[in-house]
């Protein structure tokens, strides 16, 4: 079994420089200028299967509801691909996590967060059992929220 490298997204981004998308313009992981996520069909798979395998990445859900990016090639739950300038290590395993899946869902209102949103909205929030949106103002001034946002 290799030995399990995990990255924070940054240090993976800046670790091995993945390929921007050439073939769609408007690819997901688009940092605002372009995108590095290659999609699982078509021509940007048939790009993908040509490339060194130790260049590819896989984009995926984990079993725990969260995303990951993996090194290697990987059907299963798999999302979409990213191809690096650097190669990884073959006696290494590589996992990024992007997503942890976390969802909250207030019980006043029923709207739903996912991921960092959750911790804005709805966290420091859930002892009142609501969210900010179903909070008072005298609620908000005792959390010292800027009620000007």
């Amino acid at each position: 079994m290799n030995d399990l490298v995990e990255l924070a997204e940054e240090e993976w981004f800046d670790a091995f420089k993945p390929l921007p998308n050439h073939i769609d313009k408007n690819a997901a992981f688009n940092d605002g200028e372009k995108g590095y996520l290659f999609e699982t069909y078509g021509a940007e798979l048939e790009f993908v299967k040509v490339q060194d395998p130790n260049r590819i990445w896989t984009y995926a859900e984990g079993d725990d509801g969260g995303t990951y990016i993996s090194s290697g090639w990987q059907i299963v739950n798999r999302l979409g691909y990213f191809i690096s300038t650097v190669p990884f290590d073959d006696n290494k395993d590589y996992q990024i996590q992007i997503g942890s899946g976390d969802i909250y869902e207030c019980p006043n209102c029923n709207e739903i967060w996912e991921e960092e949103d959750a911790i804005l909205n709805y966290e420091k929030f859930e002892d009142l059992g609501k969210c900010i949106g179903c909070a008072s103002k005298e609620e908000l001034k005792e959390r010292k929220v800027n009620l000007e946002q």
